[in-house]
């Protein structure tokens, strides 16, 4: 069958390429639309793709990358740090055992983290799973130079992500936090209520046209993000 089809001209094997794509779609959203089915095609959407959440991090993220520069703190890897231009990357986390953690500690005690020193902090999908998120932000806060950013993305709606998982922020309880941890920012919502489906769900950014995941409804956030930077003493 292989054999046959590389005989084909390009222009079939696209159609047959573009009609089993639009099949596989047409599929996603017969399934998308049960009202029966309780279990997600997958956890995450990763085995599909790229995470929908992670789709509008990542969007937040590089729309800001201009903040992200010189020492950079990052929680539990370099994993946007690196790539948006930090030179040095300083990975806090409070698993002893991560081998890429340059700092352990707990961000809840103001001692994790020394004061003043960093020119920006990525903190994407973290402060739900602290006991005390208004003082693991404050910690960040205060561990950043004068005038430096943190770029913070939280959940609004997700699945749980295990024992940890705590909380869950709109824009408006958000930017409460982010005052009550002593700092100030802007503060948006991001996604529709489709892409919040799709999500829980189990499917991929990719499963979702562009044109749908391009929409923001601050009815139905998926991801909240904040750029933050404390409030001068």
């Amino acid at each position: 069958m292989a054999n046959a089809l590389t005989r084909l001209p390009i222009r079939v094997l696209r159609t047959v390429e573009q009609r089993s794509s639009a099949a596989r779609k047409a599929k996603l959203w017969m399934r998308w639309a049960s009202m029966r089915r309780l279990k997600p095609m997958s956890e995450w959407g990763e085995d599909r793709g790229t995470p929908i959440d992670r789709y509008y991090i990542e969007r937040f993220l590089r729309t800001h990358r201009d903040l992200v520069h010189g020492r950079t703190l990052e929680v539990k890897e370099d994993l946007y740090a690196t790539g948006l231009g930090a030179e040095q990357v300083e990975v806090v986390d409070i698993d002893s055992t991560n081998a890429a953690a340059t700092i352990v500690g707990d961000l809840c005690d103001p001692a994790t983290l020394p004061v003043g020193v960093f020119d920006a902090a990525i903190v994407t999908q973290t402060l739900q799973l602290l006991p005390d998120p208004v003082a693991g932000l404050r910690t960040v806060l205060s561990a950043l130079r004068p005038g430096a950013a943190a770029l913070v993305t939280v959940p609004a709606m997700s699945r749980l992500a295990g024992d940890w998982d705590r909380w869950r922020w709109t824009p408006r309880g958000l930017a409460d936090l982010v005052a009550r941890a002593g700092g100030r920012g802007t503060v948006t919502g991001h996604g529709n209520q489709l892409v919040c489906r799709a999500f829980l769900f189990g499917a991929a950014a990719e499963d979702v046209p562009a044109a749908i995941r391009a929409v923001d409804d601050p009815a139905f956030p998926l991801v909240v993000t904040a750029v933050v930077r404390a409030l001068p003493e």
